[in-house]
C-alpha cells in the first residue's frame, strides 16, 4: 500500500502542476505521500477490501464474515438447547460480535478482543473474548454477568459456522450458526 501512496502521490503532484499551473500552490498542491497513503487506507478499510478484483490480484486475503446470523446454543448446563442470533460488524480491520440469546432473552455478549483468520480455502476461523451481561429476572437465578472465549470455523460456501465456547462460569458447549438469507451490512465493527 506504501507504494501505491508513493505513485499516487507523485502522480497526483504532476497532475497539479501541469494542469494547475496557474494556481499558486500554496493554494491548491498535490497530496504529500502520507495524505495519499490515508487516503488509500480509508478506501481499502472501509469499502476496497470486499471488491472482487482486490481479492483476485491478491492485495486482500481477509474473509469476509460479516452479517447477522441465526442457530442455537447446546450449554453443559442441563444440556440447554437455546436459540441465538450472532450479529458480526466488519471492516478490513477491525471485527465485532455481538452474541444474543433470543428466547428468553435472558443475555447479551459483546466481543472484547477478536481474531480472524484462514482455515485452507473455504473456511475461515473467528477466535473472540467476550463480556455476557444477563438480564435480571429473565436469567436464571445462578447466571450472573461473565467472561468467555468463543472460536467459531466459518465455511464460506455455505454462510454457516460451528463452534464452541467456554465461560469463566465454567460452563461451555457448541455453537452452530447459518447467515441470514437476504442479510444486509450490520454497520461499521467498532472493536476488535
Amino acid at each position: 500500500m506504501a507504494a501505491l501512496a508513493t505513485l499516487l502521490a507523485i502522480a497526483m503532484a504532476w497532475v497539479f502542476e501541469t494542469w494547475l499551473s496557474s494556481v499558486p500552490s500554496w493554494i491548491v498542491s498535490g497530496p504529500t505521500v502520507a495524505g495519499a497513503f490515508g487516503a488509500c487506507y480509508w478506501l481499502m478499510e472501509a469499502h476496497a477490501w470486499r471488491w472482487p478484483i482486490v481479492r483476485k490480484l491478491g492485495l486482500v486475503d481477509t474473509p469476509d464474515i460479516e452479517g447477522v446470523y441465526i442457530g442455537k446454543l447446546v450449554s453443559s448446563y442441563n444440556s440447554t438447547d437455546l436459540p441465538i442470533r450472532v450479529c458480526i460488524d466488519q471492516t478490513w480491520t477491525r471485527i465485532a460480535v455481538r452474541f444474543e440469546v433470543v428466547e428468553p432473552e435472558s443475555s447479551v455478549s459483546h466481543s472484547i478482543t477478536a481474531g480472524l483468520s484462514l482455515a485452507g480455502h473455504t473456511h475461515a476461523r473467528l477466535t473472540y473474548t467476550y463480556r455476557n451481561q444477563t438480564r435480571p429476572g429473565v436469567a436464571e437465578g445462578d447466571m450472573k454477568d461473565h467472561d468467555g472465549t468463543a472460536e467459531l470455523l466459518f465455511d464460506l460456501s455455505r454462510d454457516s459456522a460451528r463452534g464452541r465456547y467456554y465461560n469463566l462460569r465454567g460452563r461451555q458447549g457448541s455453537l452452530t450458526l447459518t447467515r441470514e438469507l437476504g442479510d444486509v451490512s450490520t454497520g461499521h465493527a467498532g472493536a476488535s
